[in-house]
């Protein structure tokens, strides 16, 4: 009865089933060529622009124009950020009639597995969304700004007896699918669509593909050319390893050769470029140039190709105890709130993801130096620095040479791997797909908008969770698409309620699992939704700049506590000097600073005070980054012993950086001076003072923290990039003070300087308080490389004249 309901909602755009016959070399037992049926399901790509384009929805996150943005007042540094502000646009609007509106098409494709545990059931979901959406609204699952345009029927073509065949057969199936799903596009493409868009206008749409993500074996089959070759230029493979600019591919001469070779004609240029004789389906679309859609893909070329594939290889044969001391490293790694901790090292990890991958990215220059020789790490630092700049979410003019520079220095001194026998060459084709990152960049936005986590994340949606609700037989496919349609006209029926006001919640709406879903997606998540993050948002942070508990964690807590368990050594000393600083004026002299000492009780060892054990600020909003605010949590709990079922959990003691400017902290980077007054510190008590020594002396409510101080930052470690810190001391003792917590500024990861070989006594509770030397970590967050590597590099470099 429910189904009968939902089946007489709106629906969106009908499938269709088309189908193939793929006749084969092998015959049957009547001795006829064997022909098996293939069924393409998909959906008309214009009808799914148009409902992207007129969903109201999305009117806030729109545009139907291509922009210029610039940095700086005289229009000089070009920002690249959303698909509109990049060279594509700009280029193909000149092209069309004027009052033609574009609509570039985003394609994304990704062979994946159905089965769970048995079976080889598989589907190869094809998706669809348009450039005009601003990309962070387009990775959240929960927007349906991606739809589903179709499923590649996904064969194994047993009527072909060869296995090389059916390879080809395979590739030649794949282009006529993708034909037969983008023929509306031809003629929307050339001659324009009239559609009515998410402001209510009724504009002239071009469809036009702009943009194809797919990891590097599928760029290769959409471009048609072989997996040694690069998808995007027709550099040599034996090349591919020198930092070799050049232009990308001809279109029009490729796609010649390739009508020539499937005409039974093998030009010269088809072995040159590696080309395979398949119609490629590309060849028709109005203003597309395929090569120039192949997008960067962070997570296969990056994270894991050229990081873990290789660097982390090479690096690590190149360590002198090899990776039993890079894995004692690792399980000794001071920890982070934003640091997963590898407690058994790398190399007994089965199983990567992409979250692996960037948590070993974090750490790994700091890992890897003084294991072995500076001329390692110097690569290292490079092809990280090259990572951490492909992630920005808006590039600059400045940033994209510092970017290049990366890449540049990598090919200067990767020479050290050939020295030591751990390569010959490097014509590897992830490292070579790097030398085209900033020229993508420029032309179609940043990297961040074409990751092919997003596609990975849809599978779940309209592939796994399709194919759980069919019976898993022949026409499970079939099945999938009707699942799909009902799930798309109650989510449509749903908008609808909220839309009118008819409802104040939807009720197919799950709050907490649609967050959990654009939680998963790649790229920065907004705050986690919870009273203390919405406190942080909205209320404390703004008229205070931290978000606090309303109740303390302990509220009468001994100061003889305080120096016992948080190892607060110096707690009442420091606290007393406070309290006289604050009520004794700064000319006074010395009888006066008496006098006002008489006055006031001191603080004691019995001195009972509320102790928090966390608190929380927000960072300032960094362009390159993200435009939301991001959480930082600032953590001061002692240990707690283990109770029946529950373990025993260590000791935090955040480490951060104070601002000791006048003011407190800022509320935004300077872009000429960004550490200035910017101090390394570690909180071991966060508190209030008694009511009976606040007004008295000077002092407010506002929470206080006892910290033990680094070295400033001025010790720079040229060959890492990093600062090195070690504790201050005063009189043989570490130094200490009472701070008001708005001086905290964020807070930081330390690392050891493991020299040599790592002190077998450490572990990741006691390296912080045993180490001699610490880095500053600029790769725990892409906040802090901003702030240190890209800020940092800036400030340090004399700017020449």
């Amino acid at each position: 009865m429910f189904l009968k309901a939902v089946d007489k909602l709106l629906e969106g755009t009908t499938w269709q089933c088309e189908r193939f016959e793929a006749v084969g070399n092998e015959v049957d037992e009547d001795g006829q060529p064997r022909i098996e049926t293939l069924e393409l399901w998909r959906r008309d790509p214009v009808e799914c622009i148009r409902e992207l384009l007129g969903n109201p929805a999305f009117c806030e996150v729109m545009r139907y124009a291509p922009e210029k943005l610039y940095a700086d007042p005289q229009g000089q540094e070009r920002m690249y950020g959303e698909m509109w502000t990049g060279d594509w646009w700009w280029r193909l609007q000149s092209l069309l009639p004027e009052g033609a509106t574009i609509a570039p098409v985003i394609l994304a494709s990704d062979k994946t597995t159905l089965s769970r545990f048995s079976g080889d059931k598989s589907a190869w979901p094809v998706y669809l969304s348009i450039g005009n959406i601003e990309k962070s609204t387009r990775r959240k699952p929960s927007m349906r700004a991606t739809v589903l345009l179709g499923y590649i029927p996904v064969s194994k073509l047993e009527c072909f007896s060869q296995k090389s065949r059916r390879k080809l057969e395979g590739f030649r199936l794949y282009h006529e699918c993708m034909r037969a799903l983008l023929e509306p596009l031809v003629k929307a493409g050339r001659d324009g669509v009239e559609m009515v868009c998410a402001d209510g206008r009724l504009r002239h749409i071009h469809p036009i593909l702009a943009a194809y993500i797919a990891d590097h074996p599928e760029q290769c089959l959409v471009t048609c050319c072989q997996e040694n070759f690069c998808p995007k230029c027709p550099v040599s493979p034996n090349e591919r390893g020198e930092p070799k600019e050049g232009p990308l591919k001809n279109v029009d001469d490729v796609d010649s050769v390739l009508q020539a070779a499937v005409g039974g004609e093998r030009r010269k240029e088809f072995e040159v470029l590696g080309l395979r004789p398949v119609q490629p389906f590309w060849s028709g679309l109005p203003h597309s140039d395929i090569f120039s859609c192949i997008t960067p893909d962070i997570l296969h070329q990056l994270h894991k190709g050229v990081f873990k594939d290789h660097m982390v290889s090479w690096a690590t044969k190149c360590a002198d105890e090899g990776s039993a001391e890079i894995d004692r490293r690792f399980r000794t790694m001071t920890r982070h709130p934003d640091l997963r901790h590898f407690k058994k090292g790398i190399s007994l990890v089965s199983q990567w993801t992409g979250t692996e991958y960037k948590n070993m990215e974090k750490v790994f220059l700091s890992v890897i130096a003084g294991a072995t020789e500076t001329a390692v790490v110097r690569p290292v630092r490079a092809i990280l620095d090259f990572i951490y700049y492909a992630h920005f979410k808006l590039h600059t003019d400045k940033s994209l040479v510092k970017m290049r520079q990366a890449w540049l220095e990598f090919h200067h001194s990767k020479d050290v791997f050939v020295v030591r026998g751990i390569r010959s060459d490097f014509n590897i084709p992830k490292v070579h797909s790097m030398e085209h990152y900033v020229a993508s960049i420029r032309l179609l936005g940043t990297a961040d908008g074409y990751s092919t986590e997003g596609p990975e994340r849809l599978h779940i949606d309209f592939a796994k969770h399709a194919y759980d609700a069919s019976n898993k037989q022949l026409s499970y496919t079939e099945q999938m698409t009707v699942w799909l349609n009902r799930q798309d006209a109650v989510f449509r029926f749903d908008a609808y309620l909220a839309w009118s006001g008819l409802m104040q919640e939807s009720f197919s709406a799950d709050d907490s699992e649609t967050a959990r879903r654009d939680a998963e997606a790649p790229g920065e998540q907004p705050l986690p939704c919870t009273s203390r993050s919405a406190r942080a948002e909205h209320g404390d942070s703004k008229r205070y700049g931290y978000a606090i508990a309303d109740k303390p964690a302990r509220a009468h807590e001994a100061v003889a506590f305080l120096i016992q368990q948080h190892s607060a050594i110096d707690f009442a000393w420091c606290l007393n000097e406070y309290l006289i600083r604050l009520a004794t004026p700064r000319a006074a002299d010395p009888a006066a600073a008496s006098l006002v000492r008489n006055r006031h009780l001191p603080i004691h060892d019995l001195t009972r005070l509320p102790v928090f054990h966390r608190f929380d600020i927000l960072l300032p909003r960094v362009r390159q980054v993200t435009s939301s605010p991001i959480l930082d949590t600032i953590h001061a709990s002692p240990a707690r012993p283990a109770r029946e079922t529950k373990p025993a959990v260590p000791a935090k003691f955040s480490t951060v950086l104070v601002d000791e400017a006048p003011g407190g902290r800022r509320t935004k980077f300077s872009a000429g001076e960004p550490l200035k007054n910017l101090r390394v510190a570690q909180v071991r008590a966060v508190f209030q003072l008694p009511t009976s020594h606040q007004n008295g002396a000077g002092a407010s409510s506002e929470p206080l923290a006892y910290v033990e101080w680094f070295n400033r930052l001025q010790v720079y470690d040229q060959t890492v990039g990093m600062y090195s810190v070690a504790r201050s001391t005063r009189q043989s003792r570490r130094n200490a003070s009472i701070i008001p917590i708005t001086t905290i500024a964020r807070t930081c990861h330390l690392v050891p300087v493991f020299g040599h070989a790592v002190d077998p006594r450490w572990t990741p509770e006691t390296a912080l308080e045993s180490a001699p030397r610490f880095f500053v970590n600029p790769y725990v967050r892409h906040h802090d490389f901003v702030l240190f590597r890209l800020l940092g590099d800036e400030a340090r470099t004399p700017h020449s004249s």
